[in-house]
């Protein structure tokens, strides 16, 4: 870490009036660039100083050249520590952590101005060790390589040097570590003299933890030697000028204050460190000095550490000074993110932010890692799914976790495999720090005037901030983009699952007859946007070993008319009246070659009716249902396996449970047993008595009658399949799935799952114990987030990621309905006047371009 002389302090301001900002219901993109008003940006020189900088003399004997860097660290409020149960840095005197076998090995960064990566590999080499999870020599190579071309933001000359926000960017996205051995460093050619990016740059293993926990330690001594005690070492940087150092190379003391051009790891102190060994050019008036580990090699007879005064004027003085706080075993996770930096914060009296991320198939959500300087404000995780292009939709939040921030840097909270559904969704954090009577903040990433090393990149879509009850794109606002919020996602991918889901319902169904049949004479053809017409034709489907498939009013369907002829089908059974299916269509299918037999009555109960009959007229039947034609067309498609299996004949009845069915099931000597799907609400009690011997399989809702169902009639504890489909709760032409699929679970006896999330408690209760041998999601949608749950089920794995490290507080917050809508108006960039929404960025340093490491 190095910084450049002759610099000049700015504090960027961004007053942002955004009282036009209104989302709109309907595209995800809606807000436009005009409908935010324009920022008024103003550069404020807050202070200048200049400074003589010493360069490295191993790498250059120059005193004006050194590792270079452009602007200060990061303002981020640092986390004091003042205990620690093991080892409580503030009752000893000494503590040298080479005594106790907790250090790795010296390394040397040779010619190269790089220190950054050493600081920070040491950091965690140390932290690693002290935690007792090995011995691991880290590759700077790799990491070096990672800060480059700006494919990550970063953009870091081989001798221009950096911040510790580097490292810190690097470990929070799990794309390194990796070993020494595997990318070895190499420190005497940089890339314009020919080095290039190792061959096995993406190839080599990461090491098997991940970072999830870094603490920004405030930089008193009682809180470097506490985190020193808790977490191994403190990254951080001074300013070296070889005059000040000590004869025998041991010792350190600089009197001005200049900077920092050089990132150590403070690894150990002594608050007896004598004065007289300091005989550089200056020397403390007190004793007592850090213990530092450098990257120069053994160059001395501390064999590469070294003593810097506690009264050194430069050590500790920026606010880069971290520690690994946590790491977790690495489980095969999958990290969604869209920043690797924070170059500033977006601050508000509460503040509530989202990341919307694709997910994959069969994703579980194991933890959310956002980054916050608010220490003891609460915080709320929630999980927002989007369906489509929809907006987000902060009413459809599923709460997730809360707690207390407890320290400044970046927090993982533990999620216990969430099972998200397969697309966009929204990772939202919520924080409160109204208590502390301080601003709410969270992380982000952005571009700072001055801060070239850095390039933040950005598309809309992306990150969301909640005002006034809707979410606006930070990247649609002016003075934002590019921008993004610190806030990741922790996936683990579940292995199993089948998906019939096409690219629409035509395409759905399609499938599903392609996986349940190789061939059929017969095929049953219902109009796509009807489904009424068909609910109760599964039994004679399933009779007929026959698919159901959907086609348009006028025009078959092209996919419709290709299946038809892979099956090979002769004769098609039309389910609906002319109005469903044209008598055009009909016509032309007759023309193709086809024999057409069409089942319609004058409303849907009378169709069931002459479905029923067709039944009757190839088999048997002892046993009849009753299902609400108009409120009950979900508890239709959850009894219709059974229907199918048992040929059991479903009877639609009216909202008065009126309902009409062939004379023959009106008969005692044949008919022993009637069921009624529903509640009392969708087929009433006076029903039962015109029913022999009469049973109500019903829940609360559609999806606990779906449980009893499934409980009922598939009481073994092996099933060969389940198959989810949408339960058009939102949407009952949703259900048009699950009429398509009926026939084929009646086929391998097994039941339709209704959900449109996750499973209801029922739900779970009534598959939990069993072992499905194939869990297939039918259509596209958020039915996909039960399918995921399942497989979760099935895996038996209820616990999300193994925790190591910091103890996370545990504070439950009151979890509301409404959306925050009394929030003020006002964004600003890094201002200490903070009126409400702000953002606090770096205190951007200019350039000398004559000031470079050679």
């Amino acid at each position: 870490m190095t910084f450049n002389k002759n610099r000049k302090n700015f504090k960027k301001i961004i007053i942002l009036s955004v009282f036009s900002m209104i989302l709109s219901s309907g595209s995800l993109f809606q807000v436009s660039a005009d409908q935010v008003d324009s920022p008024s940006i103003e550069y404020i020189n807050t202070s200048q100083y200049t400074s003589t900088e010493a360069s490295d003399s191993r790498i250059n004997s120059s005193s004006s050249e050194v590792e270079n860097i452009s602007v200060r660290p990061f303002e981020f409020a640092a986390t004091q520590i003042r205990s620690y149960s093991k080892r409580d840095g503030e009752n000893v005197s000494k503590f040298d952590p080479r005594e106790h076998g907790y250090m790795t090995g010296v390394r040397d960064q040779e010619s190269l101005g790089i220190c950054w990566t050493f600081a920070g590999n040491a950091s965690l080499e140390t932290f690693l060790k002290l935690k007792g999870y090995g011995d691991f020599d880290l590759s700077e190579e790799h990491m070096r390589w990672w800060a480059k071309d700006s494919v990550y933001g970063w953009n870091i000359g081989d001798t221009k040097g950096s911040t510790n926000e580097t490292s810190i960017g690097y470990f929070t996205s799990w794309l390194g570590p990796k070993l020494e051995k595997d990318i070895p460093y190499n420190g005497r050619l940089t890339r314009e003299n020919g080095a290039k990016k190792p061959a096995n740059y993406d190839s080599a293993s990461k090491i098997p933890y991940n970072v999830t926990g870094v603490i920004n330690v405030a930089a008193d001594r009682t809180s470097v030697k506490n985190a020193i005690s808790k977490y191994g070492a403190v990254m951080s940087g001074y300013y070296d000028n070889k005059k000040y150092l000590s004869g025998d190379s041991n010792s350190y003391y600089l009197n001005e204050k200049l900077g920092q051009n050089h990132a150590i790891t403070i690894v150990g102190w002594d608050d007896d460190y004598p004065v007289e060994k300091f005989d550089g050019a200056a020397k403390p008036s007190s004793k007592g000095a850090w213990l530092v580990k450098n990257s120069w090699g053994k160059y001395n007879s501390e064999q590469g550490y070294m003593w810097i005064s506690y009264e050194d004027r430069n050590i500790l003085s920026y606010t880069d000074n971290y520690s690994i706080a946590e790491v977790r075993p690495d489980q095969g996770q999958k990290l969604y993110q869209h920043e690797y930096s924070m170059t500033a914060s977006l601050a508000d009296n509460t503040l509530t932010t989202a990341n919307v991320f694709d997910f994959g198939k069969h994703e579980a959500l194991q933890g959310v890692m956002f980054a916050s300087d608010s220490i003891g404000a609460k915080y709320e995780i929630y999980l927002i799914p989007i369906n489509g292009n929809e907006a987000i939709n902060y009413k459809n939040r599923i709460f997730l976790k809360s707690g207390t921030v407890p320290y400044s840097g970046y927090i993982t909270e533990d999620i216990s495999n969430f099972p998200l559904a397969t697309g966009k969704g929204a990772i939202v954090v919520r924080i409160d720090n109204r208590a502390n009577k301080r601003k709410s903040k969270i992380a982000m990433e952005m571009n700072v005037k001055g801060y070239d090393m850095f390039k933040a990149k950005a598309n809309i879509g992306q990150s969301y901030v909640l005002r006034g009850g809707n979410f606006i794109d930070l990247n649609k606002m002016s003075g934002y983009a590019p921008a993004n919020l610190v806030i990741k996602g922790i996936t683990k991918s579940y292995q199993g699952g089948k998906s019939l889901a096409g690219v629409n319902r035509y395409d759905t169904a399609v499938r599903v007859s392609s996986d349940g049949w190789k061939e059929s004479e017969t095929a049953f053809l219902v109009n796509g946007k009807a489904i009424a017409d068909a609910l109760t034709a599964t039994p004679l489907a399933r009779l007929k070993s026959a698919p159901i498939l959907l086609t348009e009013k006028d025009k078959l369907n092209d996919l419709t008319g290709k299946e038809i002829d892979r099956l090979k089908a002769k004769n098609i059974i039309i389910i609906g009246g002319k109005d469903s299916i044209s008598k055009d269509l009909e016509d032309k299918i007759v023309a193709s070659g086809k024999k057409v037999e069409r089942i319609s009555g004058n409303d849907r109960k009378d169709t069931s009716k002459k479905i029923a009959e067709e039944v009757l007229k190839i088999k048997k039947v002892d046993t009849i249902s009753l299902v609400n034609g108009y409120k009950g067309l979900a508890d239709a498609i959850s009894f219709s396996p059974v229907a199918g299996e048992r040929t059991i004949p479903i009877i639609l009845t009216d909202n008065k449970g009126l309902y009409s069915i062939p004379d023959e099931l009106k008969d005692s000597s044949k008919v022993t047993k009637s069921y009624i799907i529903g509640g009392v609400e969708s087929v009433p009690r006076s029903v039962a008595s015109t029913l022999i011997s009469p049973e109500r399989v019903s829940g609360i809702n559609r999806s606990d009658t779906n449980a009893q169902i499934i409980e009922k009639f598939y009481p073994s504890d092996k099933l060969d399949y389940v198959f989810v489909s949408k339960n058009g709760q939102k949407n009952p032409d949703e259900l048009i799935d699950g009429l398509a699929v009926g026939a084929y679970a009646a086929k391998v006896s097994s039941p339709i799952v209704l959900a449109n999330g996750r499973l209801s408690e029922k739900q779970v209760k009534a598959l939990e114990t069993k072992k499905i041998a194939n869990i297939t999601q039918v259509g596209q949608g958020p039915n996909s987030m039960a399918v995921t749950e399942l497989l979760i089920m099935q895996a038996g794995s209820h616990a999300g990621m193994d925790i190591n490290g910091v103890n996370k507080a545990d504070d439950k917050m009151n979890v509301g309905v409404q959306a925050d809508t009394k929030l003020t108006e006002n964004i600003q960039l890094d201002s200490n006047k903070i009126d409400s929404l702000q953002v606090d960025s770096k205190k951007v340093e200019t350039v000398n371009p004559n000031n470079t490491n050679k």
